[in-house]
């Protein structure tokens, strides 16, 4: 991935050096003829000596990843405030068990601090096998629902992101 990206800024480079043009226009024109070279020969002799993803993908995912944890994090900070300014505090908290797809330690890391740092939920544990989160949810009568809620955003976007998976 670190040579995608240094074969990247050495096209931008040379792309500078052939134009005779030492600012940074020429560069990001080849640096974005860098990123297109190494779109073209992705599947050829290159898959083996420069890995299986572009390293622009794999940054667009980190960066897909993060803008929905922001966007969770925003709606789940104004269900507390609603909750928070209601005359009657009226709420259903839960410990439920959520059974975990991920299976590398970053990956649980990951999805139990997102899970925590966004406002309403908390993960109380990992199981012992790593195979299962207790998670404790401020406000729900729909556990399975909350399930499903974490798999097709937070987990879903941990796996996307693992290089390997």
């Amino acid at each position: 991935m670190a040579l995608q990206f240094l074969i990247n800024i050495l096209v931008g480079v040379i792309w500078m050096f052939f134009s005779a043009n030492y600012n940074s226009e020429y560069f990001a024109v080849g640096f974005f003829w860098g990123m297109v070279l190494l779109f073209i020969f992705r599947n050829t002799f290159a898959k083996n000596f420069l890995g299986k993803q572009l390293y622009y993908v794999y940054l667009y995912k980190w960066l897909k990843l993060i803008v929905m944890f922001l966007i969770e994090l925003l709606k789940a900070d104004i269900n507390v405030l609603k909750m928070m300014l209601k005359k009657d505090l009226d709420v259903n908290p839960v410990i439920f068990e959520y059974p975990l797809t991920v299976k590398k330690n970053w990956q649980i890391t990951l999805l139990a601090n997102m899970i925590t740092l966004t406002p309403g939920t908390l993960t109380v544990n990992v199981g012992h096998d790593n195979k299962q989160l207790f998670i404790h949810c401020l406000d729900t009568n729909d556990i399975e629902g909350e399930i499903e809620g974490i798999k097709n955003s937070f987990e879903k976007a941990i796996l996307e992101v693992d290089l390997d998976g």
